[in-house]
């Protein structure tokens, strides 16, 4: 938790970063090549985060979050996290935070790990990501892991990262979707709508044509009596 503290401290901009700790001897600035690395991993890593899947819904975009680095940091060592949070509702029970480390050391007994385990400096690159889920909801927690999209984030690993990553699957909403107007109704309402309307009273027949015929002669005839 220490050295997420740390990390949490510095928001990338323009600054790349490596370490995980506080910086001991002080900072350095990151060289043109880890600066530009540093906004393509960050750029990166957002992209990568999944889409929230039902019920659970995205607060707000993810959050990129790059370390310091130190100046005993070896060159071209870059790391960085990204963090999404999910929920249901606004109970705290119904959320789920998903973290996605580049170049970590340190994963957890249940994060899942792709890539190796970093040992010494290999350059520009991602050689692992660390996946974390945590939350409260056993059910949501397994609904983000399966969301998250491993051929993306191996795609990343070992690999040039792309100047612009290709477009994010993830969209910020405030609610879960709602059934639409067109949306087949449920419960008492969907019994109450399905139910066969009463038949009305039958019309009254229609005089037959001899009737009406009858009934104009008999009007003539009182109309020549005067009647």
């Amino acid at each position: 938790m220490k050295r997420l503290v740390a990390c949490v401290a510095v928001v990338l901009v323009v600054t790349p970063a490596a370490g995980w700790a506080d910086c001991v001897d002080g900072t350095r600035s990151g060289t043109s090549e880890e600066q530009t690395f540093a906004r393509q991993l960050s750029e990166s890593l957002k992209a990568a985060m999944p889409a929230a899947p039902a019920p659970l819904y995205l607060e707000r975009e993810p959050e990129v979050i790059m370390g310091t680095v130190c100046k005993d940091t070896p060159a071209n060592e870059i790391g960085g996290l990204v963090m999404a949070n999910y929920t249901a509702s606004p109970n705290y029970s119904d959320r789920v935070k998903l973290t996605v480390r580049a170049n970590f050391q340190f994963p957890g007994k249940y994060d899942l790990v792709l890539g190796t385990l970093p040992k010494n400096s290999s350059g520009l690159k991602v050689y692992n990501l660390v996946v974390q889920v945590d939350g409260d909801n056993a059910q949501y927690m397994e609904s983000v892991k399966q969301a998250v999209d491993r051929a993306r984030l191996q795609a990343m690993i070992d690999q040039p990262l792309p100047a612009t990553p290709a477009p994010a699957a993830w969209r910020v909403g405030t609610t879960p979707p709602t059934a639409t107007a067109s949306t087949v109704a449920t419960g008492p309402a969907a019994a109450q709508s399905t139910e066969p309307t009463a038949p009305g009273p039958e019309p009254a027949p229609a005089q037959t044509d001899v009737a009406k015929q009858t009934n104009d002669a008999v009007k003539k005839l009182r109309g020549l009596l005067g009647q």
